[in-house]
């Protein structure tokens, strides 16, 4: 089976690095079928302030270039009060160099700002022509699938002719139940510009679920882009919801442990607890949950 290259893009104020760790028993259970590729997003942002749902680094006084890069906290842009996002060229730029030194891309998943920016290129990829300054790799074509996880639209004026149709490229959305910071609505907004979409739940917040259910349900939703000859359908393959929990199974082959190695790459690098989910995922979800009620507010993605 030939692995599928997947980008991977982090959320508002994370980098690469955290999101391969968040991301790190998903890879494993895919190790098979997909080869990911974590990119740092091009722009330095400083930590929000009480504010840990956003999957980024411990909080620091000030950041700046010299401070670790896996402790960096990493944007794709900056969003304004007027709905611009500020430094957006600069991305196109870095997008550009990415792309021709690690494209073509079969697919690419992406979490929150992250995920917005997912549904920015699987639209982008479909019609370039739309986004000046994109260039393409020479061998890329519109993506085999995206999957967005805490995604929402992007509301940059410069960005609406991506959207006046929809989305053809399959696309899967996956959502916290108790996501306080991408609600539901807003989430809706990136479902409605896809016309091939399929949305699953999970329990959670603002976070990439991968407990063993959705660990597999990953691997083999990527598994029906990467063997089409299997027979995997993408919209009826049984959902985490209906996978029992620790359950090794697959559609293709069972995952090991051994995992795989996964390049880091982008700006500045070389290359109450609910059953089912592990002590991390539950204090990551807590600690949300207390800083939502200390801070009562949301920021700006």
């Amino acid at each position: 089976m030939t692995k599928l290259r997947i980008a991977c893009l982090h959320g508002y104020t994370s980098n690469a690095f955290i999101f391969s760790r968040r991301c790190g028993a998903i890879r494993k259970a895919c190790k098979d079928v997909a080869e990911f590729h974590f990119i740092n997003g091009p722009h330095l942002v400083q930590p929000i302030s009480g504010l840990g749902g956003l999957d980024g680094p411990s909080e620091r006084e000030v950041v700046d270039e010299t401070t670790p890069l896996e402790e960096q906290p990493r944007a794709w842009w900056r969003a304004q009060d007027d709905r611009t996002y500020s430094g957006w060229d600069e991305t196109v730029e870095f997008l550009n160099a990415q792309m021709a030194e690690t494209g073509p891309w079969d697919a690419i998943m992406g979490f929150s700002q992250g995920a917005c920016m997912t549904g920015l290129l699987a639209a982008a990829f479909e019609k370039p022509d739309r986004v000046p300054g994109l260039r393409l790799h020479r061998d890329q074509t519109p993506l085999k699938f995206a999957i967005a996880i805490s995604g929402f639209r992007s509301r940059e004026p410069r960005h609406e002719a991506l959207f006046e149709e929809k989305i053809r490229t399959p696309m899967l959305c996956v959502l916290g139940k108790e996501d306080y910071i991408v609600e539901a609505d807003r989430s809706q907004t990136l479902t409605d510009a896809c016309a091939n979409v399929r949305v699953e739940w999970h329990e959670g917040g603002h976070a990439t679920p991968s407990q063993a259910p959705w660990r597999n349900f990953f691997r083999d939703y990527i598994a029906a882009f990467a063997e089409p000859s299997a027979g995997l359908d993408w919209r009826t393959l049984a959902g985490p919801s209906d996978r029992p929990k620790g359950s090794p199974s697959s559609a293709i082959a069972s995952a090991n442990s051994s995992g795989a190695s996964t390049p880091v790459l982008g700006a500045n690098s070389s290359s109450h607890r609910r059953p089912g989910k592990s002590l991390a995922d539950a204090e990551h979800e807590e600690e949300q949950e207390r800083l939502a009620a200390l801070v009562g507010s949301k920021p700006t993605l």
